[in-house]
């Protein structure tokens, strides 16, 4: 049976057992022929968008990792790749191929048939500097083809193409106007006399294209750049002038109207319109969008978002925040209102800061093949369907939130409750670092012991530090380059509306704020006390490496395309610490996990920071003597000899 691991901000025992105390502005003028347009191009976006039907085979995948270069070409060696795996198929290399500074060659194929495209069937090969192959993808299509390619007469002509293409988008085109200029071969065409109508002359290319239901037929495929969209509509062209598939080159700004990443509460600050702040290395497709559906609502491939007042098990039946077409959303929030009365802009803020945290990860490395929350993993390892089901303002309790966190391949939960500790009431969706603390312990979870063991933190020293990892990320992502060493932080301060925030001590480095060592653990006995023991110890090795690298205020990692290793000690002591993660043991005690983040710098920088990583524990009471004798933990100060 596999058993979903709960943990959560305040030491409230929730479950049992292995659970420890978890907008385009939709317009109203619907005559006027541009908002006529738009919407209904939206919708053929929608009823038309191409199927997915790309495989990847990555680098410890198969037998194609063996094929060596032929002829000394990185080129030669990926065509001799497409070869070995459709060898009666016919392609051309694509000219966009280019070499990454990581040696790695990334080269493109075309399929044809006839002497025509085959417009969804693409190869994409990544080979190594010694022309070997690394991994590929490939949308070629294997079904029965035609014998030859359709004679003129057989091809629907271009004007009622033209005519089903406005019809269908409802262009503000008039084909009747138009002259139709018609390539000697009879396979393009292109349609002058439009005027300011276009940003462009549409035009018309012959190619194949897969039917819905994969059968190869040709096609017509028409280009119309009207601005605000630049559509390609595929048009069958010898059966009944059917469209086909519809996709779009500009892609609308999905924009939230939130406290911006990463400030941490409301206090101070003004919300802000963030446009587009995906970041395309984790979420190439936006926030909205996964392998099949486009959503205008807060959900997409990585969460789902909602409020659940009533706190039961139909939450995914709640209304959500709707975006419209261009996904904008907009909703009022002061904070001299009660939460209910903001339950939307709560929904949003959640949303937005979920995914914001959710894509800084993958870049640190919490990747569809570590076990990260995705309902499509786009054929990148691991298992999809689990993305995060994130309830705002849930009714099933107060002053706590928590996260469930069951193996790869089903959702992860986060519940974000209201603190009644003020008046009025505050809403733990608009305090950042509880969000954050409650997502990484789906980080932690999934990484310690594997994807599909949520139970290698459930030990009392192990579930401690789990509370502590969760408290690190949400310190360490508020701070700026404005902080010092001598730069102190709570958690769960807004919320409750206490200062110094809900832990025994502040985040320090000042042994007198904090005086937190290795034997504190010696007179603690919860979760969350262990967890701020560790967390302090984190902020140490935080600090070390923010000193000797600087911190950039960069909002997202930047990382050294060679090595992959961050360019500032914020963002390395966060990937430090994630790597560990899979390096550690399911349940690892302090040593284990300190023991482990050596071992992650050894693995990425090749040792650069062994020495701040061990002053940072030794200062802490965890140095090279430190041990734990049955349930005794000894301090020792000593960094071994020979690391400084």
């Amino acid at each position: 049976m596999r058993t979903s691991h709960l943990t959560a901000l305040s030491g409230l025992l929730v479950l049992n057992a292995v659970a420890h105390p978890v907008d385009d502005f939709t317009s109203h003028e619907a005559d006027h022929p541009h908002h006529m347009h738009k919407r209904q191009s939206a919708d053929a976006l929608e009823r038309f968008r191409p199927r997915q039907r790309a495989t990847y085979v990555a680098e410890d995948g198969e037998p194609a990792a063996s094929i060596a270069r032929v002829g000394g070409s990185p080129v030669d060696a990926a065509e001799a790749l497409v070869r070995s795996e459709f060898p009666d198929a016919e392609f051309r290399r694509v000219g966009d191929s280019w070499t990454s500074a990581s040696g790695i060659a990334h080269v493109y194929f075309k399929q044809t048939l006839n002497g025509l495209d085959i417009d969804d069937a693409d190869f994409n090969v990544n080979v190594r500097s010694d022309g070997t192959i690394f991994s590929y993808g490939n949308s070629f299509f294997s079904g029965t083809t035609p014998d030859a390619a359709p004679a003129p007469e057989e091809v629907i002509e271009p004007q009622p193409v033209l005519e089903t293409v406005v019809d269908t988008l409802a262009l503000p085109i008039e084909p009747a106007a138009a002259e139709i200029v018609v390539e000697e071969t009879a396979r393009s065409f292109t349609v002058q006399g439009l005027g300011d109508a276009v940003e462009s002359p549409p035009d018309g290319q012959l190619v194949y294209y897969r039917t819905p239901e994969g059968e190869l037929v040709s096609a017509w495929r028409v280009e119309t750049d009207v601005g605000d969209s630049w559509l390609t509509t595929y048009v069958d062209a010898t059966n009944d002038n059917a469209v086909l598939a519809v996709t779009d080159y500009v892609a609308d700004a999905e924009s939230y109207q939130v406290f911006p990443w990463p400030l941490n509460d409301p206090r101070g600050n003004r919300r802000q319109i963030e446009t587009n702040p995906r970041d395309r290395r984790g979420s190439p497709n936006g926030w909205h969008q996964d392998a099949f559906t486009t959503y205008q609502e807060t959900r997409g491939n990585n969460a789902i978002a909602q409020p659940n007042t009533d706190g039961d098990a139909d939450f995914l039946e709640e209304p959500r925040p709707q975006g419209g077409r261009s996904n904008r959303y907009r909703a009022e929030f002061s904070e001299s209102l009660e939460p209910a009365e903001y339950i939307e802009a709560s929904v949003i803020q959640l949303f937005y800061t979920s995914n914001y945290f959710r894509d800084v990860l993958y870049v640190l490395g919490f990747t569809e093949a570590a076990g990260n929350f995705q309902t499509s993993n786009f054929g990148r390892g691991g298992l999809g369907d689990d993305s995060v089901i994130l309830n705002t303002q849930d009714g099933s309790g107060v002053n706590n939130a928590n996260f469930a966190t069951p193996p790869d391949g089903q959702q992860g939960r986060m519940r974000m409750y209201r603190f009644n500790s003020t008046v009025p009431n505050r809403d733990s969706s608009f305090e950042a670092g509880i969000v954050i603390h409650e997502y990484t312990h789906g980080l932690t979870n999934r990484m310690t012991g594997g994807p599909a063991n949520s139970r290698c933190l459930s030990t009392l020293e192990s579930g401690g530090m789990g509370e502590g990892w969760s408290d690190f990320y949400a310190t360490a992502i508020r701070s700026t380059r404005r902080d010092t060493r001598n730069t102190n932080y709570p958690i769960g301060d807004y919320a409750t509306g206490r200062p110094n925030g809900i832990r025994a001590f502040v985040y320090s480095t000042n042994m007198q704020t904090n005086p937190y060592t290795y034997s504190s653990l010696n007179s603690l006995g919860r979760v969350h006390e262990y967890g701020t023991v560790w967390c302090t110890m984190l902020y140490e090795l935080f600090w070390n490496l923010v000193d000797a690298r600087g911190n950039t205020n960069d909002l997202t990692p930047s990382l050294d395309s060679r090595t992959g290793i961050p360019r500032d000690g914020k963002y390395l002591a966060m990937k430090l610490v994630l790597d560990a993660l899979a390096f550690q043991p399911c349940n690892p005690s302090f040593i284990q996990a300190r023991n482990a983040i050596l071992d992650a710098d050894r693995a990425l920088t090749r040792g650069q920071n062994i020495c701040l990583i061990w002053r940072a524990f030794a200062k802490r009471g965890l140095g090279e003597n430190a041990r734990k004798e049955g349930e005794v933990f000894t301090d020792d100060f000593t960094v071994p000899a020979g690391v400084c």
